[in-house]
């Protein structure tokens, strides 16, 4: 991970005392822990401490708690992940196209960053090709948040 550094020049001058939340999707478990951990570990190797971890029952809910964090306004950044799988059934789209727009008002009401860390795959091939590109982009999708919130 230590090539990403490279990538965005300004990571030293960024601010490492940043209250982040991360919100995760129970549902999947397996894999919403692993882009939890890819975060987590990303940021703690740039000097990234302040970062609280919270867990809803699945996507669905990851809009409304979202919320609530915003309303306390105590954190700096958000960061969701969650995982979902399609099925034989449209709970799939109801589930994507809900927590999407949910966020998505979430991000034009506050000034807050949400970032949306929510896989939304056909299958769980896809899921495991997806969570080794996140490995690889997120890091420095996260920084470049971090770069634009005010200090």
């Amino acid at each position: 991970m230590s090539d990403y550094k490279s990538s965005l020049k300004n990571i030293e001058s960024l601010d490492k005392n940043i209250r982040i939340a991360f919100i995760t999707g129970e549902f999947n478990r397996n894999y919403t822990e692993q882009l939890e951990n890819i975060n987590k570990k990303f940021l703690e190797e740039n000097g990234f401490k302040n970062i609280d971890m919270f867990l809803v029952p699945g996507v669905f809910e990851i809009p409304g708690f979202t919320s609530r964090l915003l309303d306390t306004d105590t954190y700096d950044l958000i960061i969701c992940f969650g995982v979902v799988i399609r099925g034989d059934t449209p709970h799939f789209d109801y589930v994507c196209n809900e927590s999407s727009r949910g966020l998505m008002d979430l991000t034009m009401a506050y000034e807050t960053p949400i970032i949306f860390g929510i896989l939304t795959c056909n299958d769980e091939e896809q899921v495991k090709v997806r969570i080794i590109e996140t490995y690889a982009v997120s890091g420095l999708n996260l920084l470049s948040e971090i770069a634009k919130i005010p200090e």
